[in-house]
């Protein structure tokens, strides 16, 4: 009942992601900067980041974009576009994340997003469609997040206090030094003992920004710094488990300490300068992480790793007054050195050490974009050529050995678009991409050291076909897809490593489905938002065609906002469709749905002003499960997600 409710209200209402008053966004992550309804992809904007420590609530009203493990700190955010990044085990995998135009994700193609400052994010954008010409290996999808660059106030403080211990506070500063520089400066710390039993994590972090502009150049310098002492991994239960009690942990996990330790930091700098007509734009950037994790297991259990990412990117874009179109050309250089070593878990204790290795990834890229205008035409087209190596070095051996694998791939994409009128516009989109297994993947080899001989790279290629509709108060966009990929891979457990993640190749797959999204503004106070999104996630298992685990087939939501006289209130509504555990489809996951409530008041006070909030989550009290192991070994697929909870903010701004 509740499906036919949503599919029956999408039209009349949908999800307006960029802000109230519908106003159009200048878009970056294409890298050609354009407005939403001049890009012949599928792409979703918004500029406020709700409650700020997460981007669930965001992310869960984009189509396609599937958002789980909200809850486990020691796992991070797992996130899905159009299934692809459905079979991470940690963190993202599949698509690229970028904070204000700096990678976040490696060469090899894994991401986490845990030590973002979202409290200073003022625009994000999601691309649903493949990415691969515009940002290379990994690019099923696109997230990028853009600090603000606002001095509309000199400072702010937010606490933040909810369910299961949740305590979460941050601090702002901005100050301009002269006419032409200015700076940021927040710290946020964040502290939650969880609803599971074992599932508490402590983390805090530091940013600044630095920004200077003179003589038409502008530099960016930014710092950003992250330490996680602990977040504790409760596991995933077997069903049995979960009605015995959905709040307990997996002993084994409490047994041998399961989680991790994280310290990360990162230096960034950017500079713009016209150039023949155009801009030069270079990005350099360093990012040292130091990790340390326990798993539920002893021989090789704990796991020490040391990472450098940096590299560079120069990109050149054309003037876009010419009568020619506009374009950008890019050489893209990155690489990723993990040194990793393994030891006995020796119930959370350091026993002798299993393995002693160097892993690399070297990525470099060259690639072009061009979009031309013809009449009420748009065309836009872009190439783009990876060289990818990657190399391992065995040094727990007497004798040092070496592996290499290589892998090089053409990317191309071509669009078209065609505007009908003012309001209206219909859009098309051929695009391909690849996905090279990540280090952590070749290297978890079932048959001994060295990369696993037998893994390969995804290969894919969408079309996307699309319409637009845009007045002053309301808007709605439908897009239709379909993606073959080739060497679909996925994750799974084995009898003799239980806990352990290894990986395999699958056979050809297909996802093809509808999304909907749209908004409208019943009047100056009263906004409609929802979305709907129906596919198909399909590939061949031995000549069977199965559904891929982890993802919905359907999802919709649907949300009322209102403002006025400073008070916000946000009801939202979601359904969220079945889904498989297992790559075999014999264990599904029932449909649920999901309901949420905030409300906020503003009250002024000469130039500063005070903000208090309140959030009720699950409002229904729903059972349902935050994540979902797929394919883990004796039945342990399931990690309840918490009942109804709440979160109450304070937040004062200084004018």
């Amino acid at each position: 009942m509740r499906k036919l409710f949503f599919v029956l209200v999408f039209v009349a209402t949908s999800h307006a992601q960029d802000t109230l008053n519908l106003k159009e966004v200048v878009i970056k992550s294409p890298l050609i900067l354009s407005e939403e309804s001049s890009l012949s992809i599928s792409i979703n904007s918004w500029s406020a980041n709700g409650h700020f420590r997460s981007i669930e609530q965001e992310l869960n009203t984009v189509p396609g974009v599937w958002l789980t493990n909200t809850s486990n700190a020691a796992q991070d955010y797992r996130i899905a576009i159009r299934s692809f990044g459905s079979r991470a085990s940690f963190g993202v995998r599949g698509i690229r994340i970028f904070l204000d135009d700096i990678p976040q994700t490696t060469p090899d193609g894994q991401s986490q997003i845990d030590h973002l400052p979202l409290h200073l994010i003022g625009q994000s954008e999601v691309i649903r469609g493949l990415a691969g010409s515009r940002h290379g290996n990994a690019a099923g999808g696109v997230l990028s997040f853009f600090t603000t660059d606002s001095n509309s106030y000199k400072a702010s403080i937010r606490l933040q206090r909810g369910s299961f211990g949740l305590l979460n506070s941050d601090a702002t500063i901005n100050q301009n030094l002269s006419d032409h520089s200015s700076v940021t400066g927040s710290l946020n710390y964040q502290k939650m003992d969880g609803f599971r039993n074992y599932a508490g994590f402590e983390n805090k972090s530091a940013y600044v920004k630095f920004n200077l502009q003179k003589n038409k150049a502008a530099h960016t310098i930014s710092i950003l710094h992250f330490d996680s002492p602990y977040a504790f991994d409760p596991g995933g239960l077997t069903i049995d488990e979960v009605s015995e009690s959905r709040s307990q942990a997996r002993k084994k996990n409490e047994t041998y300490a399961a989680g991790e330790s994280v310290r990360q930091s990162q230096m960034t700098w950017k500079y713009k300068t016209p150039f023949r007509g155009g801009e030069l734009e270079s990005i350099l950037h360093y990012s040292p992480r130091i990790f340390v994790g326990k798993l539920p297991f002893e021989s090789g259990g704990l796991v020490n790793l040391n990472r450098d990412f940096y590299g560079g990117t120069i990109l050149y874009h054309s003037s876009s007054d010419s009568r020619y179109g506009q374009g950008i050309i890019g050489l893209d250089f990155q690489n990723q050195r993990d040194h990793r070593k393994r030891y006995a878990n020796l119930s959370g204790t350091k026993g002798n050490q299993t393995m002693n290795q160097v892993e690399r990834f070297n990525a470099a890229s060259a690639f072009g974009i061009w979009s031309i205008a013809v009449g009420k035409s748009m065309f836009d087209f872009g190439l783009r050529y990876g060289n990818n190596l990657v190399a391992f070095d065995n040094r727990f051996q007497s004798s040092e050995e070496t592996y290499h694998r290589q892998f090089s791939r053409w990317s191309p994409h071509l669009g078209f678009l065609w505007k009908l009128n003012q309001s209206s516009t219909w859009f098309l989109s051929l695009g391909s991409g690849f996905e090279v297994p990540a280090l952590s993947e070749l290297s978890a080899n079932p048959y001994g050291n060295g990369f696993n001989p037998d893994l390969k790279p995804m290969v894919f290629n969408g079309l996307d076909f699309g319409f637009r509709y845009k007045k002053a108060s309301f808007r709605w966009e439908a897009v239709a897809f379909y993606t073959t990929a080739s060497n679909e891979l996925t994750r799974y457990e084995l009898e003799d490593y239980p806990g352990q993640n290894f990986y395999k190749n699958l056979g050809e797959s297909t996802r093809y489905g509808i999304e909907v999204d749209a908004s409208l503004y019943a009047d100056k106070n009263h906004l409609l938002q929802g979305g709907l999104s129906i596919a198909s996630y399909r590939f061949d298992d031995g000549g069977t065609e199965k559904t891929l685990p982890g993802v919905p087939s359907s999802t919709a939501n649907l949300g009322w906002t209102y403002n006025n006289n400073g008070w916000k209130v946000l009801i939202d509504g979601r359904f969220v469709g079945e889904c498989f555990a297992n790559n075999s489809n014999t264990v599904s996951i029932d449909p649920y749905g999901l309901a949420q409530l905030e409300i906020h008041k503003q009250f002024y006070l000469g130039s500063a002003f005070i903000e208090l909030g309140c959030s009720v989550f699950n409002l229904t009290d729903t059972y349902y499960f935050d994540n979902i192991r797929i394919n883990a070994f004796g039945g342990r697929f399931y990690e309840p997600a918490a009942g109804r909870h709440i979160l109450f903010s304070l937040k004062t701004v200084f004018k």
